[in-house]
């Protein structure tokens, strides 16, 4: 009996293995695999958007499986182009989708599939003509007059309008425009509806919005959650209006700017309540997710005739609970370029920020630092220490003051200085960049002033410099950018004899003249050492080219030069100019780039080219 059963136990497995193969072996029969043939006639740039959508649709899902699944990824295919040459206004749009010359949507579609030898890809050809664009006659916006007319509502501010292609997206973007508008008069809880009318006979659209203000509101408590290391009292102080201010949409972007921009936290989610409260006003959420306090990181960077620098540092972002910052780094430079240690450059620093100091918006900060610089003109030891005060006036301004000290040896020639140097820093700013790290509009100067007392030598002497940068939209959507900047410095009062070599201006390097090595750009000794000058000028012209999603190219051309005198002398010494071209690689904390610069009108004594790597745009 026991035999029997081992017998048949046997005789079981090996029924189940052969099931196994066979089944295997139908599924392998059954995999097929299929491929889009997509030709587009009519508007070249909606051509390569289909293209892109197609390979999209290849990587996230992909044509194989049995003969039915791939009839049902081309007929996905073929609605989703439809979809989106409709959103872009294509309303009279053909699309031909065959396999075997059989239309995807007619079952005999199935049996072409079927004739195909399994082995073998099956090919759906897509045929495509885009007609006509249609565009937008008529924008009515209904409502209230007193909410849909100007001033409350101003049109020239809105995406859409006549004339401009019936883009599903624009549409919708300005009808999120015309409610945000709104909503910054007062009505929070306002809503809309729109209408879109497609008239056929004469590729037209006309499109209406139907407003609903609601009530006038005033902004509510505002309630923190989420965080467990900052301390909500504080918060509270960072909220940008007071309670009982009639309502607006910018209060509430600058709400979550105010926390962002204390750095402590990795997301704030800001939750309008969706009622106004017995008080008619509008009480907001706020859902806060902590950002780990302590970081640490590393850095390396490049720079011809300079050699590399390797930095690190280490941060905690929230030392006592109300988002006070420290952040110790050091710095090792002028790697390569010596023989023995003593050759090296290095930099120890500690930045302390305290936000909201007295007043919001006002934050104090402390620095210290001990630097050994090595550079061509100079070099230098020093300790220094700087206390200062920075004030952000409303979005487009900010200042800051400080006091600093510095006791400092500086060698050159052989002949070592020694200063004890008192000085008063101060810095105005007008922004109207769009961004800090990656603008692509607007401007943004930049005015520096710093009166130094010398304690050692009795003669005071002051550096002022306005810098200033504008940013060109050429494309309109960021990926092609004109970027200019210009300097000015001067040191009045002062002449290149009297002044600390440190506190020269130099021009030359990644930041100043591409093309000239750091400090070159500018008077020189008789065996070509940068003597520096109290007196700079800097001009640069760069065109950006975004390519894909990561990557972008640059075209440059930089010029500029430092002079002796307090005034620019071009008779002196005509500018230094370089140019060249660089790639850019854009990740979420700003672009990472290589620059390579090429001296104009060089001297002896100069490269032939620049290397420059870096974080950051140039300017």
């Amino acid at each position: 009996m026991l035999v029997g059963l081992v017998s048949q136990m046997k005789w079981l497995r090996r029924l189940l293995a052969a099931t196994v193969v066979v089944v295997l072996c139908i599924a392998v029969a059954q995999a097929r695999t299929g491929e889009v043939a997509l030709t587009v006639t009519g508007d070249e740039g909606m051509a390569e958007d289909l293209k892109s959508l197609t390979e999209q649709l290849d990587k996230d899902q992909p044509l194989n499986g049995d003969s039915l699944a791939l009839l049902q990824g081309a007929q996905l295919r073929r609605q989703r182009i439809a979809t989106a040459l409709r959103s872009r206004g294509y309303y009279d749009a053909r699309i031909v989708a065959t396999v075997g010359n059989q239309p995807v949507e007619e079952a005999s579609a199935l049996d072409a599939i079927e004739q195909t030898p399994e082995t073998d890809k099956t090919r759906f050809v897509f045929d495509v003509a885009t007609g006509p664009l249609y565009r937008v006659v008529d924008l009515a916006i209904k409502g209230p007059p007193e909410v849909v007319g100007y001033p409350g509502l101003d049109r020239s501010k809105l995406s859409l309008g006549p004339g401009k292609p019936a883009d599903a997206t624009l549409i919708l973007a300005t009808e999120g425009e015309i409610l945000n508008q709104v909503k910054d008069h007062g009505y929070a809880l306002a809503d809309a509806r729109r209408e879109v009318l497609i008239d056929h006979a004469t590729h037209e659209a006309h499109v209406t919005f139907v407003v609903e203000p609601g009530p006038i509101a005033r902004m509510g408590p505002v309630r923190f959650s989420g965080t467990e290391k900052v301390d909500t009292n504080y918060l509270q102080m960072r909220v940008p209006y007071e309670e009982g201010d009639l309502y607006s949409q910018a209060k509430v972007t600058a709400l979550r700017d105010r926390l962002t921009s204390l750095g402590v936290f990795n997301a704030v989610r800001i939750k309008p309540a969706t009622a106004l409260d017995a008080n008619g006003e509008l009480p907001i959420d706020v859902e806060l997710t902590d950002r780990p306090a302590r970081t640490i990181g590393f850095g390396l960077s490049y720079e011809t005739i300079r050699g590399f620098a390797v930095n690190g540092f280490w941060t905690h972002r929230n030392l006592f609970g109300q988002a006070e910052s420290l952040r110790l780094s050091a710095e090792v430079n002028n790697i390569g370029e010596g023989n023995v240690l003593q050759d090296f450059g290095y930099g120890f620093k500690i930045d302390f920020r305290k936000p909201d100091w007295w007043l919001k918006q006002q934050d104090a900060t402390a620095n210290a630092a001990a630097v050994n610089e090595i550079f061509e003109a100079y070099s230098r030891k020093a300790v220094t220490l700087t206390l200062g005060l920075d004030r952000i006036f409303n979005e487009h301004w900010r200042g800051k003051v400080g006091v600093s000290g510095e006791i400092s040896q500086v060698t050159r020639y052989g002949i070592t200085g020694h200063y004890k140097l008192i000085g008063v820093p101060m810095q105005v700013i007008w922004n109207r960049a769009n961004s800090d790290v990656d603008p692509t509009q607007g401007f943004r100067f930049i005015f520096d002033a710093t009166p130094y007392a010398d304690l050692v030598y009795a003669d005071p002497f002051a550096i002022l410099r306005l810098t200033g940068t504008a940013y060109l939209n050429v494309s309109g959507d960021g990926r092609s950018v004109v970027a200019g900047r210009a300097s000015f410095g001067t040191m009045p009062g002062g002449t290149a004899a009297n002044i600390p070599f440190d506190k020269l201006f130099y021009a030359g390097g990644g930041g100043s003249v591409r093309g000239f090595a750091y400090q070159t750009a500018g008077p020189r000794d008789a065996w070509n050492n940068p003597l520096g000058g109290a007196s700079v000028v800097e001009g640069s012209i760069e065109f950006r080219q975004r390519i894909g999603k990561s990557f972008g190219a640059v075209a440059f051309v930089d010029a500029g030069s430092a002079y002796t005198p307090t005034l620019p002398d071009f008779s002196q010494l005509a500018p230094r100019v370089g140019t060249g071209v660089g790639v850019r690689y854009y990740t979420d904390f700003g672009p990472a780039r290589l620059d390579v610069g090429f001296p104009i009108n060089k001297r002896e004594g100069d490269a032939p080219f620049g290397l420059y790597v870096s974080i950051g745009q140039a300017f």
